[in-house]
C-alpha cells in the first residue's frame, strides 16, 4: 500500500507540475497516465467524470485527484493526490507572487505580450462557453435562471448572493407540482474567504473571476484594491505556470493578503470544501444522487455557472477588445482577431489552451514590433 500511494504522489505531482492550461487539461492526461499506462482506471473515465466535477464546487484538478486518489486508496489516497496536485502550483506560485513586483510591466513588448494573453484567455472563456453550454442550459428554467443570473452580476449583484439564490431556486423547482466598505489586509480574512470561494465555486476556477474582481481589484471596497490591467496580467501569469488557475490566484491573493502562510492557507482553503464533498458523494453515491434537495441545488445552479463564465469572459474583453474614453470608442482590431482564433482552437480543441495563449502572446508582440517599426 505504501508503495502505491507513493507511486501516486508521483505521478499526479509530476502531472500538476509540467501541464499547464488548468484542471481541464490536467484531466486529460491524469486520464491517459491512470487508464493507459497505470490501468488504474478506464480508459476515457475521468474524461466521463468531469460532468460529475462540474456539479461540485472546487477546483477540476483538485476533484481529479480525489477521484483517482479514493479509486487507487481509499480516502487515504484522496488526502495523498490532492496534496500532489497543490504542491506544485503552491510553491511554483509563491515565487512568481514573491517577485511579482520585479516584473517590467512597463516594458513595451511585455505589455504586447499581455495584451495578446488577455485576448487569447478571453477567446478560450468563449469557447469553453460553447463546449460547455448544451450541457449546463438546458430548459426554459435554465435559459431563465443563466440570463437571470447574468443580469444580476453585470449589475454589480455578489455572485456568491447569486449562486446562493440560484440553489433556493433550483431546490423550489425540484420540489414545485410538475406540471458596504470593507479594506482589509491581513491573515485573518484568508481562510473565511477562501472557503467561501472554494464553498461557490461551481464550474472550476474561471466562474471565481467575478468574485476576484469584485473583492481584489480597484475602488475602496475591495481587499487589496488591484489596478484592473494588473488582476488581467496576473489571470495571464496563473495560466502559464503550472497547475490549475484557481489554485494560482489562490496562492497570489493569499501572499498579497497575509505572506507566505496566507498563500498556504488560501490554497488549502480554497480546495477543502469541494474536495470534502465530492469524497461524501464517492462514499455514498446512490443515495446522495437519489436526494431531490441535491438535484434541486445542482439543477439550479450549473445554468448560473454560465452566467459567472459569461461574466468572466465579458470582463476580460473589455480589458483586451475596446476602449473607452473621451475621445469615444475603439475596438483593438489585433485583440479581435486573437479573440477569434483562440474560440475556434478552443472549440476545435486543434491547439492546447497553453498553446493558444502563447501563439497570441506571439503574434501580439510581432504585431506591436511591426507597429513600431512603420
Amino acid at each position: 500500500m505504501v508503495r502505491r500511494l507513493g507511486r501516486l504522489f508521483i505521478e499526479m505531482f509530476r502531472i500538476a507540475l509540467f501541464v499547464v492550461g488548468g484542471g481541464y487539461a490536467i484531466i486529460a492526461v491524469a486520464d491517459d497516465v491512470f487508464s493507459r499506462k497505470l490501468k488504474w482506471t478506464k480508459e476515457g473515465e475521468l474524461v466521463e467524470a468531469l460532468s460529475l466535477f462540474q456539479t461540485f464546487p472546487g477546483i477540476m484538478a483538485g476533484h481529479c485527484a480525489v477521484y483517482v486518489g479514493r479509486k487507487v486508496a481509499g480516502p487515504v489516497g484522496s488526502a495523498v493526490a490532492l496534496a500532489a496536485v497543490i504542491m506544485p502550483s503552491l510553491v511554483i506560485f509563491l515565487f512568481v507572487s514573491m517577485g511579482y513586483d520585479a516584473i517590467p510591466i512597463g516594458n513595451r513588448w511585455l505589455v504586447a505580450a499581455f495584451a495578446g494573453l488577455r485576448a487569447a484567455l478571453t477567446g478560450v472563456i468563449l469557447g469553453m462557453i460553447a463546449r460547455s453550454w448544451t450541457k449546463s442550459v438546458r430548459g426554459a428554467y435554465g435559459y431563465v435562471a443563466m440570463f437571470a443570473g447574468l443580469a444580476l452580476l453585470l449589475s454589480g449583484v455578489n455572485p456568491a448572493i447569486v449562486l446562493v439564490a440560484a440553489m433556493i431556486a433550483g431546490v423550489a423547482v425540484e420540489f414545485a407540482p410538475r406540471c458596504g466598505s470593507r479594506k482589509f489586509n491581513s491573515l485573518g480574512i484568508v481562510v473565511p474567504v477562501f472557503l467561501m470561494y472554494g464553498a461557490l465555486a461551481f464550474g472550476g476556477g474561471y466562474v471565481l473571476v467575478p468574485m476576484y474582481i469584485r473583492d481584489f481589484v480597484g475602488g475602496d471596497a475591495s481587499w487589496l484594491q488591484l489596478p484592473a490591467e494588473e488582476f488581467a496580467n496576473l489571470m495571464a501569469l496563473t495560466q502559464m505556470t503550472p497547475g490549475p488557475i484557481g489554485i494560482n490566484a489562490a496562492t497570489f491573493f493569499g501572499y498579497r493578503l497575509g505572506g507566505v502562510p496566507g498563500a498556504a492557507l488560501a490554497t488549502v482553503a480554497l480546495v477543502l470544501p469541494g474536495s470534502l464533498l465530492l469524497s461524501l458523494a464517492l462514499a455514498s453515491m446512490e443515495r446522495f444522487s437519489g436526494s431531490r434537495v441535491v438535484k434541486g441545488i445542482l439543477g439550479g445552479v450549473r445554468p448560473v455557472t454560465m452566467s459567472l463564465m459569461v461574466s468572466a469572459a465579458w470582463s476580460f474583453a473589455g480589458l483586451s477588445l475596446w476602449t473607452v474614453c473621451d475621445c469615444g470608442f475603439s475596438i483593438d482590431r489585433v485583440a479581435l482577431a486573437l479573440v477569434a482564433f483562440a474560440v475556434f482552437a478552443t472549440i476545435r480543441r486543434i491547439l492546447g489552451v497553453m498553446q493558444t495563449i502563447f501563439i497570441c502572446a506571439a503574434i501580439s508582440t510581432m504585431a506591436a514590433l511591426v507597429i513600431h517599426l512603420v
